[in-house]
C-alpha cells in the first residue's frame, strides 16, 4: 500500500469510533440532544451567561427554552467586545482561542468566538464524514487531496486582549489527528492560502496541484472556486511545466506539456492531468446550485458530493454518501427549529417532519445560546431518527451567490453612508445579483439629482469599499469568483422605479401590504425587469482598478 493509503487507511481508523457513536446516536436522537445540551449547559453555568440565566437549575430542554432567550449577534456584541479585551468567563468557561470573522448585518463583520470545545463540536461531524466517505470510497484513500477549509482573509490580526481573529491556515479546523495527517496528505500546502497576492496565491496552488498526479479528492467551498482557479491555465501552462521542469518534475512537465499542447477540450485534458481524481466536495443548494453545470461541465467523470450546512457559528449538517441530503449533526450542538409559517413554535430536532421546512436555532460549546442562525431548511428524509436537511438559503434578506453572504441591513448601511456621502437623495435604489460569468451584484439608480451627468467614479468605487467591509464578499473578488459591482443610472424620466419594483412583486405573488423598500434583492430576474428604465446613452458604471 502507498504511503497516502496508509495515511488515509489510519486517518479512517481514527475516526471510526465517532462514526460508530454517531450512528448509535441517529436511533436514538432526543436522548442524544439533551445529553449535547445538559453537557453545554453543566460546564457554562458559572458563566456571567450562566448565572444570569440561572443554568445551575436546568435539567432538560424544557426549562432551557425558558431560561434561556432566543438571540442574535447584536446580543453578544457586548459580551464579544469584553472577549476582545481579554476577560475570561463570560460566555463559556473555556479560554476563547481566537474569533473568527464572517459578514455581519448592520457592521461588514461580526466575530465569533471559538473555544476548545466548539472545535470538538465540528471535529465530531468531520470525524464521521470522513469515515463514511473513506469506507464507501475506498479509491479516495489511495491518493492525496486539495482542502480549502478556512478562507484565508489576509495577515493575522489580534483584539487589545490579544486574541487572534482568524485561523492561521486551512488545518487549523482539524483535531490533532486530522492535522497531522493532513499536513502530510495535502497537495497544496496550508500556507499557500496565506499569500496576500491573488494572483500569487492562484499560481503558486495550480503549480501545486498540477505536481500531484495521484490527486483523488477536492474539497471546496463555492462550486465556482474551482472554474475560477483553473481559468488562467491556458495562459500560464507553459510558465507552469516549466518551473516544474526546474523543481525536478522533469517527466510530469513533459506529460503536462503534451497535454496542454492537444487539441483537446479542456475537460479532457483535466481528466488526464488528474486521471485518478474521484470526488469534489463542494456546496450544492441555494444560490450555489445555478453554478453547478460549469464544475460538472469541467469535471463530468468526477463524483461531486453536495455538502451540508456549516456555518461560522456551527456545523448543522454533513453529508453521507448515498443520501437524500446531509444529516443533522446532532452530536455536535443542540438544535431547535423555528416553523417558517409560524417562528413562535419551536420544535426539537426529533419532532421534525418529512416535508416541513424551518429556520434553524442552535446552541453551541462557543457561547452562542438559542442563536438564530438565519438558515433555512427542508426535511427530505430520515437516516433512523436523524432527519435529513437541505439547505434553501437565507431568511434575512441575503444573497449568497459564491459564499459572499451578503446580507440586507449591511448593504442598506453601505447605500446610505455612500449616498449620503455624495449628496444625492435617491428615489430608488437597489442592489441585485446578475448571473454573468463570473457573477456580479449590479446597483439600480433613479433619482432626480442625477439628471445630467452621471454619479462620479468615487459612487461606484464607494459601492465596492463598502460590500468589502464583509470578508466573505472581500474574499470572493480577491480570488475572482464575483466580478466588481455596477451602478446603472435608470432614467430620471421614465416610469418611477418604485411602481416598476410593486408591480413585479405583484405579478410573483406577493401582497400589496407586504411590499417594501428593500436594499438588496436576490430575485435573479431584476436586471431584465429593468431593462425598460436603462437610458440607452449610459452605460454600467464599474470602478476602475
Amino acid at each position: 500500500m502507498s504511503l497516502p493509503g496508509l495515511l488515509n487507511t489510519a486517518w479512517m481508523l481514527a475516526c471510526y469510533r465517532e462514526a460508530r457513536a454517531f450512528g448509535k446516536a441517529t436511533r436514538s436522537v432526543a436522548e442524544t440532544q439533551a445529553a449535547v445540551l445538559a453537557s453545554i449547559v453543566r460546564q457554562n453555568r458559572d458563566t456571567e451567561y450562566g448565572r444570569a440565566h440561572h443554568f445551575c437549575g436546568i435539567d432538560g430542554p424544557h426549562v432551557y427554552r425558558q431560561r434561556a432567550p432566543l438571540s442574535r449577534y447584536e446580543d453578544y456584541a457586548a459580551s464579544i467586545g469584553r472577549i476582545a479585551e481579554g476577560h475570561r468567563g463570560v460566555l463559556t468557561r473555556d479560554r476563547v482561542e481566537l474569533l473568527e470573522p464572517t459578514s455581519g448585518t448592520t457592521g461588514g463583520e461580526k466575530l465569533i468566538p471559538y473555544t476548545a470545545s466548539l472545535r470538538r463540536q465540528f471535529q465530531r461531524a468531520v470525524a464521521t464524514w470522513v469515515a463514511d466517505l473513506f469506507r464507501h470510497r475506498p479509491s479516495l484513500r489511495q491518493g492525496r487531496a486539495y482542502w480549502s477549509i478556512s478562507p484565508a482573509f489576509g495577515l493575522c490580526r489580534r483584539t487589545s486582549g490579544g486574541i487572534r481573529i482568524g485561523f492561521d491556515n486551512d488545518v487549523d479546523y482539524l483535531g490533532p489527528a486530522g492535522r497531522w495527517l493532513l499536513k502530510r496528505l495535502l497537495v497544496v500546502p496550508a500556507e499557500v492560502a496565506r499569500l496576500a497576492d491573488i494572483d500569487q496565491f492562484r499560481y503558486c496552488t495550480l503549480w501545486h496541484l498540477l505536481r500531484a498526479a495521484d490527486l483523488t479528492l477536492i474539497s471546496v467551498w463555492s462550486p465556482t472556486f474551482l472554474p475560477t482557479l483553473l481559468g488562467p491555465l491556458e495562459t500560464w501552462h507553459d510558465r507552469l511545466c516549466f518551473d516544474l521542469k526546474q523543481s525536478g518534475k522533469e517527466s510530469r512537465a513533459a506529460e503536462l506539456r503534451r497535454i496542454f499542447h492537444a487539441t483537446s477540450p479542456l475537460a479532457e485534458k483535466l481528466r488526464r492531468i488528474w486521471p485518478r481524481l474521484t470526488l469534489i466536495s463542494c456546496w450544492a443548494d441555494a444560490g450555489s446550485t445555478r453554478y453547478l453545470a460549469q464544475l460538472q461541465g469541467l469535471f463530468p467523470e468526477v463524483e461531486i458530493q453536495p455538502k451540508g450546512l456549516l456555518a461560522t457559528e456551527s456545523c448543522v449538517s454533513f453529508p453521507l454518501t448515498g443520501r437524500l441530503a446531509p444529516v443533522l449533526a446532532v452530536r455536535s450542538h443542540f438544535f431547535e427549529f423555528q416553523e417558517i409559517d409560524s417562528p413562535e413554535r419551536l420544535r426539537l430536532a426529533h419532532e421534525l417532519e418529512r416535508g416541513g421546512r424551518y429556520r434553524v436555532v442552535l446552541t453551541t460549546a462557543g457561547g452562542l445560546y438559542r442563536y438564530e442562525l438565519r438558515d433555512e431548511v427542508e426535511i427530505l428524509g430520515f437516516e433512523n431518527q436523524c432527519p435529513l436537511l437541505r439547505f434553501l438559503g437565507r431568511s434575512d434578506g441575503g444573497c449568497d451567490l459564491v459564499g459572499e453572504k451578503l446580507v440586507e441591513p449591511h448593504v442598506r448601511a453601505v447605500l446610505d453612508r455612500l449616498l449620503d456621502g455624495q449628496g444625492l437623495v435617491p428615489a430608488f435604489t437597489l442592489l441585485v445579483p446578475v448571473d454573468d460569468r463570473p457573477p456580479r451584484y449590479r446597483l439600480f439608480v433613479q433619482t432626480t439629482a442625477l439628471d445630467g451627468d452621471p454619479p462620479s467614479l468615487a459612487l461606484a468605487g464607494g459601492l465596492e469599499t463598502g460590500l468589502c467591509e464583509n470578508p466573505h464578499y472581500a474574499y470572493a473578488r480577491r480570488l475572482g469568483q464575483l466580478a466588481q459591482a455596477e451602478i446603472v443610472v435608470l432614467d430620471p424620466h421614465g416610469e418611477p422605479a418604485w411602481e416598476l419594483y410593486q408591480r413585479q412583486c405583484l405579478a410573483r405573488g406577493m401582497r400589496m401590504g407586504n411590499i417594501k423598500p428593500r436594499a438588496l434583492d436576490a430575485w435573479p430576474g431584476w436586471s431584465a425587469a429593468f431593462v425598460p428604465l436603462h437610458p440607452s446613452s449610459r452605460d454600467p458604471l464599474h470602478p476602475r482598478p
